[in-house]
């Protein structure tokens, strides 16, 4: 993914996603990395350590399918858009 250089924090382009949905990923200079995601409601659905070897970090959003009171509002929003 090419980044973007501004100031200090390189930010990559978004990538688009199925249903005009887009995420994007910050880094900034003190390591910390932002996670922008458009097309609401999402949900934190897992966030854990993986495989130590490789140094890695694992964050799964979810559009409410587990369980939540976003997962209602999702189906409710599909559903409008598809009546237009």
């Amino acid at each position: 993914m090419p980044e973007v250089r501004m100031d200090d924090q390189h930010v990559a382009r978004p990538i688009v996603l199925p249903g005009d949905r887009r995420v994007q990923v910050i880094a900034y200079p003190d390591g910390s990395i932002e996670f922008r995601v458009s097309g609401l409601p999402y949900v934190l659905a897992e966030a854990r350590l993986g495989d130590p070897d490789a140094h890695e970090a694992i964050v799964k959003l979810s559009p409410g399918k587990q369980g939540s009171a976003a997962a209602y509002n999702y189906v409710e929003e599909l559903e409008k858009r598809a009546r237009g």
